[in-house]
């Protein structure tokens, strides 16, 4: 009920009491209170129910892990059917007019491993109301139904609806990223995004043409024959060679399960490799797929065009942490006897100490020989504020003491890494990304593939 039918309900109360000194009050008392709730609970009757409230919920076919992805709830009412003695010109008329916004409580039944914003809200039906949810990680989601409470024309009684049997939704990896660097690409504006320009005119191995030359062309890119030909200065202009092999491999072992953030280091990883994937597609590679943890899971032979994107989407969905620790050496070997050509091997992964990173080291420096590795870590930005804390008590202390020991032993393994000649690189997951895509495009650029 309403607060005014709560309200009512305690002022026919007060007959009711005033009985206890006066006995002859007792039985119109009861008639107050009677009607009292009558009045109530035909209000709430009145209400509009099931046979005359509808919900629409609107949401994108495939949710983002670890974005805000916005839900739309549209109610909408009926008009009441008009009874039998009121039926004809003037029911009908009745029946096209316009109703009146009626004030209403609606939940909508989000899953509960979505973080929402918003989902519960009063509003005047007809009407529209939006929130987001967050998802923590891929998969599935099931949404359940849209529960609206409306009182009745006299705002004394409410009514309850639950509408919609529910739907279920898939949970995939991130391409928002994608969506932006593309809308800034078209309008030249990726530097908003951290990402340096994509090619430099002279740079690569690759023939794109012959043009007239510039002041700024070093003298081995001038074109004699052509200069000859034409009587005019040219020049040959390079570009990075295309259709190269690029194998994202992804350790999805226990280490990678660890939060970092909203999300784990293995979705964090999937995120940012949906984005190198989609660079490196357009500027013309081939890429392809490694999955292992303690034994190769997926393989995904590298491929150019759209569809590979696809094929990627398919192949990491079903990808989840393991309990055991990634085995490098028996991954990492399958991997060289499985990807013959040169190729540039993008590993995610993590690393703790020296002891854990020794075969993940030696197996890199076997790599060295045939591909180009380069190996990316995710940041734990908890670890690392724990690692930067002021200690105030005796916890405190000892949290910061192994959190900086941690970090050091981190770093210690990636220098490791460095000194056998294995490019890394370690970024925290909001700069992850582009970070990766500039290192691509320099190595592109450097004609290290």
């Amino acid at each position: 009920m309403t607060r005014w039918g709560a309200a009512l309900l305690l002022l026919a109360l007060i007959p009711l009491a005033a009985s206890a000194a006066y006995p002859d009050l007792l039985i119109p008392a009861l008639v107050v209170v009677a009607v009292a709730a009558l009045a109530v609970f035909a209000d709430a009757r009145r209400a509009p129910g099931r046979d005359r409230l509808t919900a629409v919920r609107e949401h994108a076919e495939i949710l983002s892990a670890g974005r805000p992805n916005p839900v739309t709830v549209h109610i909408g009412v009926r008009p009441a059917a008009a009874p039998r003695w009121r039926r004809g010109a003037r029911a009908g008329a009745e029946m096209l007019r316009p109703l009146r916004p009626l004030p209403a409580e609606v939940r909508d039944e989000h899953p509960p491993r979505l973080r929402a914003a918003g989902a519960a809200r009063r509003l005047l039906i007809p009407g529209s109301f939006a929130y987001t949810v967050t998802p923590a990680g891929r998969g599935e989601a099931r949404f359940g139904a849209t529960a609206i409470r409306c009182p009745g024309p006299w705002r004394l009684g409410t009514r309850q609806a639950s509408l919609g049997e529910g739907e279920t939704v898939r949970v995939d990896a991130d391409l928002t990223a994608i969506r932006v660097y593309e809308a800034l690409a078209r309008r030249g504006q990726l530097a908003e995004l951290g990402v340096r320009a994509q090619r430099r005119g002279g740079e690569g191995t690759e023939f794109e043409r012959i043009r007239e030359a510039v002041p700024d062309d070093p003298q081995r890119f001038i074109n004699w024959k052509a200069t000859a030909r034409t009587g005019r200065l040219m020049a040959t202009e390079l570009i990075p060679e295309r259709a190269q092999p690029v194998i994202v491999c992804l350790d999805h072992g226990r280490l990678m399960g660890v939060g970092a953030g909203e999300l784990t280091k293995l979705d964090h990883a999937i995120n940012a490799a949906l984005l190198l994937i989609h660079v490196a597609l357009a500027t013309g590679d081939r890429v392809g797929l490694f999955a292992f943890a303690d034994r190769v899971t997926v393989t995904l032979p590298a491929r150019p065009g759209r569809l590979q994107m696809r094929r990627f989407l398919d192949a990491v969905r079903p990808l989840r942490a393991g309990e055991v620790e990634a085995d490098y050496d028996e991954a990492l070997a399958e991997l060289s006897r499985w990807q013959r050509r040169r190729a540039l091997v993008v590993i995610f992964t993590d690393v703790l100490d020296p002891d854990q990173g020794q075969a993940l080291v030696r197996q890199c420096a076997r790599l060295r020989r045939q591909h180009l590795p380069l190996v990316i870590t995710v940041r734990d930005p908890a670890l690392e504020d724990s690692a930067r804390a002021r200690p105030v008590d005796a916890p405190s202390t000892y949290a910061r003491a192994v959190a900086t020991r941690l970090v050091a032993d981190r770093e210690q393994t990636l220098e490791l890494l460095r000194l056998s000649g294995v490019e890394t690189l370690d970024a925290d997951a909001r700069t992850l990304a582009p970070r990766l895509v500039n290192r691509y495009l320099e190595l592109k650029r450097r004609s290290r593939l």
